[in-house]
């Protein structure tokens, strides 16, 4: 379809719809006419009430000027129809139609609301209808007249305007706001309207028609229109009126109501109770309809607000507070559920205990800046800190106005916003300013090097200011390690990852050269070109001396100032690797001082450490520089010996005559402060060549040599043999077996008997027995200094004596043993135990045993170690019962002095002696010797190792009366010494 037609096809639609409008006038208007005239009133050309006037007001007002004509043929086709000429129907038609048509002029002047929506539009649509029926009457009265059809002019024409004034008001509002929706409205009340239409018929049947008419009940007709304007809106309101009206005009019509009085009606009361019903609903309608508006422009202004203050960054609210100092927040928008985590109506009559999570340092300061704020009527403005509830810390600032009210109270106009992050980057900002002005030296500059901010740092580490390098390129030295090969390598880091870190060389103001540690990083823009560079760095000059003296520390011995244990491995390592790629032979040599730690004991560690430092000086002179002499610890040092011969034993020679040189040296004497000290050495040497050895077999193999040198007698060369190597590895392996046998309970003890000379049993000495499951019987020379030696004779010492309790306690149960002592050796070691003494009350109080038939032999060397700790220790075992035998008696260096301070039972002969009594004068003299020294030191004597008939005689001869040997009994298990105890000649042992 073409516009044209688009546009004719409108125009036709246009001119139904006006067609349809200009008959729906006419006919409209003919027909309230026709009703009009039915019920004339002052004759038969007056009508009481004209509500075609109405018609046409309503008709001009909906459907524009245009319908003027449908009302001019509608009031000429009445006014015909009603008998008059057609000259009379024209004027009078003419004043009708003029005078709507001034009314809806006015209207349409003052911009009048069809739906009677304001106060405003009620009163100006009354007052242009009174205008307009002005001219209504004066047209229709003087077109009467002028036809003889009327004399009473002023009565006429007052009731001609009236009748059109009161048609119009209660036509007019029902037409104008007639509609649909309207209708729709109504009926959704259908309920309601059932009831009003029942009790308004009741009511006017009352008021007008009733036998109690006569008693004025117009009243109630005001409370029925009150609730239709309150419930039905305009158009209900409009027609309850105009029915009512018509109700009342009909009843004044034949004689019946309250307007009816003295055979006529009252008109000017008819028409003022039309008039009155007419303004109290529409004045009513309007009021309500201004309530409803306002409520409704009120809650779209409140939304609106909401709705900006919602979209505010922040929190907009009131917050009173009250005379009582209580406080309620009248107003909130919905970001407070944000900021605070409650809602608007948690807070709304009571807000204060939102401060109880408001952090206690800022309630003090906010309170009183809140207080000079009120006294001042001066804005409040605070910052403070909210914990939440997850317990997260937020800043919030308030900003308010006050505003004083008439009850006393104060009401703030609040805007709080968060203001967390602004504090953070304050924070930042701060820490940022610190940092910049930190003890790093820092400058930025832009992309082509150009200094724009450097900080005070800088100038105190270079000695530049700002005035010097601002807008320059920052002072760079250039050397063999930093050539422009180096600076382009910080380039290209930079243009690859924006960050290089290292060292730099660099020059101060005054010229001297100094190291620094740089971090040097590219800022780039957000199109990922650099916009500047930020360098950071510290002088390191203090650090390079420190690290040449870590490394020193790490790598030297800091007495002797030579290789340590470290440095040494490196370069045997580093040897090693050369020995690949070499015919020579290496050597290394371990030596280890004799006898220091007695230098030490004896004269103090200072003089250890100056004849370590001596040491030290002579071996350095002992060998080439391209030797290695180092210190391992303690009185330890390795000597390393390169290029050495190729042929083998040419290079044993070497060594051997090195090795010899270095022993000859350390065993001249050292002038050491005041004294002078002679010392030895014992050297271990391992020669190797090429890389078929580690590091920790040259290490082992020259400690073995100079193991096998100490053995030997100290002050000796010994050469790395793999016999010794053999005879160690059976070391380690006694030693793996000496614990387990302990674990294993591989241990037995043996008994040797010991008695009198009657030839009766007094007791035994219990002697430890091994018992490998493999090996068989090991002998105690062989295990006993190696437990010495690592420490296991301790749980080895305390099986003997827990054993040696126990079977003390057997033999107290029986009668033939009770008088039994047994003798148990303990080693210095183990006597030397801080607990030994509690150890063994604790074993003799839980076995239970009389202590007197426990005896402890200890040898020479045990109390020479420390006489005054040992004397101590014997004494406070003798107060438990415990005797004391000095075992091998003549062995060592036996000193009257101590024997005399020494809580001592008996002395014990060593069997040495015993052994050549018969041919050897000598031992026969040192045995007379020591019997003679106990019997006078009031010590029983027993000899050990008694095998004939004559040693015994002689010992008898000679007053020792106690006896242990082969002559009467070997060493027996405990089942063979139970045996020999209840033989027959158990009490009297003698050899067979």
């Amino acid at each position: 379809m073409s516009k044209s037609q688009q546009f004719a096809r409108s125009r036709n639609f246009r001119k139904e719809i006006w067609a349809g409008h200009f008959l729906l006038v006419l006919l409209a208007y003919f027909a309230a006419g026709r009703i009009g005239l039915a019920i004339p009133y002052v004759n038969p050309n007056v009508s009481l009430i004209w509500l075609p006037t109405g018609i046409a007001v309503a008709g001009l007002l909906r459907y524009g000027r245009s319908m003027a004509f449908a009302i001019f043929l509608s009031v000429l086709l009445l006014e015909m129809s009603a008998g008059f000429s057609v000259l009379a129907s024209v004027s009078l038609a003419i004043g009708n139609t003029l005078g709507p048509f001034l009314a809806s002029w006015l209207l349409r002047k003052q911009f009048f609301r069809r739906d009677f929506s304001r106060r405003r539009d009620v009163i100006g649509f009354s007052l242009a209808v009174m205008a307009g029926m002005c001219i209504s009457a004066t047209g229709g009265v003087l077109t009467l007249w002028m036809h003889g059809l009327s004399k009473e002019l002023s009565t006429v024409w007052l009731t001609w305007w009236a009748g059109d004034t009161v048609g119009a008001l209660l036509a007019g509002p029902l037409l104008l706001s007639f509609s649909k929706q309207s209708l729709i409205e109504l009926l959704q009340r259908r309920k309601e309207i059932i009831g009003f239409v029942l009790i308004f018929i009741l009511a006017n049947w009352l008021i007008f028609a009733s036998p109690y008419s006569h008693l004025h009940l117009t009243f109630i007709t005001v409370g029925i229109m009150i609730w239709a304007a309150m419930r039905f809106g305009i158009s209900g309101a409009s027609f309850a009126v105009l029915a009512t009206s018509m109700f009342a005009a009909w009843a004044s019509s034949h004689g019946m109501g309250p307007f009816y009085s003295g055979g006529q009606a009252n008109l000017l009361i008819l028409w003022a109770y039309m008039t009155t019903m007419v303004l109290i609903t529409l004045i009513i309608t309007a009021l309500q309809t201004e309530s409803i508006d306002a409520t409704r422009q009120i809650q779209e202004a409140y939304q609106r607000i909401n709705k900006v203050a919602s979209r505010l960054p922040g929190l907009v609210m009131q917050y009173r507070i009250r005379p009582d100092h209580s406080a309620s927040i009248p107003f909130a928008s919905d970001a407070i559920v944000q900021l605070f985590e409650v809602t608007h109506a948690e807070v709304r009559d009571d807000a204060l205990h939102l401060f109880s999570r408001i952090d206690s340092r800022d309630t003090e300061t906010g309170t009183e800046v809140i207080r000079e704020a009120m006294r001042n009527l001066s804005p409040w403005q605070s910052e403070f800190r909210l914990r939440r509830k997850d317990g997260s810390i937020r800043w919030l600032y308030l900003d308010g106005l006050p505003e004083p009210e008439p009850d006393g109270a104060m009401l703030w106009h609040c805007f709080v916003t968060d203001i967390t992050e602004r504090k953070q980057a304050e924070q930042d900002l701060r820490i940022a300013a610190c940092t910049f002005e930190s003890q790093e030296g820092i400058f930025v500059t832009d992309p082509d090097w150009a200094i724009l901010r450097l900080n005070q740092a800088f100038t105190r580490i270079t000695g530049y200011t700002a005035d010097d390098l601002i807008g320059k390129r920052p002072p760079l030295h250039k050397n063999k390690q930093q050539s422009r090969a180096f600076f382009e390598d910080i380039n290209a880091s930079l243009a690859q990852y924006r960050y290089w870190h290292g060292e730099l060389w660099s020059r101060r103001k005054n010229g001297e050269i100094y190291p620094q540690m740089i971090t040097l990083t590219a800022i780039t823009d957000n199109r990922g070109e650099v916009s500047n560079y930020i360098c950071s760095f510290t002088d390191i000059s203090r650090n390079k001396g420190y690290e040449a003296e870590i490394r020193n520390l790490a790598f030297y011995d800091s007495l002797t100032q030579l290789p340590n244990r470290r440095l040494l491995m490196d370069r045997l390592q580093h040897l090693i690797s050369l020995s690949n790629r070499s015919e020579s032979h290496s050597a290394i040599l371990f030596i280890d001082l004799d006898n220091f730690k007695t230098l030490n004991d004896t004269r103090g560690h200072d003089a250890g450490d100056l004849l370590l430092i001596e040491t030290a000086s002579r071996l350095q002179t002992c060998v080439r520089d391209s030797d290695t002499v180092a210190r391992l610890g303690g009185d330890e040092f390795v000597v390393v010996l390169e290029e050495l011969s190729s042929i083998r034993d040419d290079a044993l020679r070497q060594a051997d005559r090195i090795a010899e040189k270095i022993r000859q040296l350390l065993s001249q004497p050292y002038q050491i402060t005041d004294f002078e000290h002679h010392g030895s050495s014992s050297i271990g040497v391992c020669l190797f060549q090429g890389g078929d050895i580690t590091v920790k077999d040259l290490f082992k193999r020259a400690d073995t040599a100079m193991y096998e040198a100490k053995t030997a007698g100290r002050n000796a060369v010994r050469f790395f043999d793999p016999a010794m190597q053999a005879i160690l590895v059976v070391r380690m392996l006694l030693e793996s077996n000496l614990r387990i046998a302990l674990i294993n309970n591989q241990f037995q003890l043996y008994y040797q008997v010991q008695v009198n000379s009657d030839g009766k049993l007094i007791g035994a000495e219990a002697l430890l027995r091994w018992v490998h499951p493999d090996r068989g019987f090991i002998s105690p020379a062989e295990f006993i200094p190696l437990a010495e030696e690592t420490g296991l004779i301790i749980p080895i010492g305390l099986w003997v004596l827990e054993t040696a309790c126990k079977q003390i306690k057997q033999w107290e149960d029986e009668p033939e043993t009770r008088h039994l002592t047994l003798a148990v050796n303990v080693s210095a070691k183990q006597f030397q135990q801080a607990d030994f003494v509690e150890t063994l009350s604790e074993i003799i109080a839980r076995h239970a045993i009389d202590a007197t038939r426990l005896k402890i032999e200890l040898t020479e060397s045990t109390i020479l170690d420390n006489v005054d700790a040992t004397t101590e220790k014997m004494h406070q075992l003798k107060k438990l019962g415990i005797a004391f035998s000095m075992d091998d008696f003549g062995t060592g260096y036996s000193s009257l002095a101590y024997l005399q301070r020494l809580p001592l039972n008996q002395l014990k002969i060593d069997q040495s002696f015993v052994r050549d009594l018969s041919h050897d004068e000598n031992d026969a003299t040192i045995v007379r010797a020591i019997i003679s020294l106990g019997v006078n030191l009031g010590l029983n004597v027993i000899a050990e190792g008694v095998e004939t008939s004559a040693q015994r005689a002689f010992l008898i001869e000679h007053n020792c009366y106690a006896f242990q040997g082969y002559f009467f009994s070997k060493p027996l298990p405990l089942e063979g010494f139970l045996a020999l105890l209840k033989a027959p000649q158990s009490n009297d042992i003698e050899q067979a």
